[in-house]
């Protein structure tokens, strides 16, 4: 059984992303992520973190593949400074190129990888609202760009053919706590 976690952001998610007497998962498309942001975009309230992780099913080919280290990950905290912001930002990008942090601090990335890192794991103070909605804003505008970057991703890993495509789609796992 889904848990319903308190507050009113989680009761947003848990109504779109769980059904059967909270039994089952639903993963959003596309249109239902945006739709689901619109909904998040609606209160205002924050929560500890919201979690979107984005994955390509093809039915054809009975195959998924999760694309676990471009996921969008939001943290609300108490307090945190710049430096811990960056560090964050730092071992979040370790995940997506597999470069020790000690190797490339935040400093030294590129002004692509750091709007990348800004976009998918901000952070934000717990009941600041605004900034949880320009965050969440800004991922709905990244989605543009990271979908057709996934899909090239998707294309390549599993070898689709042009008519394979047309049974593939993107979904998105979502958590918040």
């Amino acid at each position: 059984m889904i848990e319903k976690k308190e507050g009113i952001i989680n009761g947003i998610i848990h109504d779109n992303t769980a059904y059967n007497n909270s039994n089952n998962r639903y993963y959003p498309t596309i249109n239902g992520l945006k739709f689901l942001i619109e909904e998040l975009l609606s209160v205002n309230e924050t929560t500890l973190y919201i979690k979107f992780n984005p994955y390509y099913v093809n039915s054809k080919l009975n195959c998924q593949i999760e694309f676990d280290e471009y996921m969008f990950y939001m943290e609300c905290r108490d307090d945190f400074t710049e430096a811990e912001l960056e560090e964050h930002w730092t071992r979040c990008m370790d995940n997506i190129y597999d470069i020790p942090h000690e190797i490339e601090q935040y400093k030294n990335m590129s002004e692509d990888r750091k709007k990348q890192a800004q976009i998918l794991y901000p952070v934000c103070k717990h009941g600041d609202y605004q900034a949880f909605h320009k965050y969440l804003n800004n991922y709905k505008e990244y989605l543009n760009e990271l979908i057709p970057m996934l899909f090239e991703k998707a294309k390549d890993n599993l070898n689709l053919t042009q008519d394979d495509m047309a049974f593939g789609y993107f979904c998105f796992e979502v958590h918040s706590g």
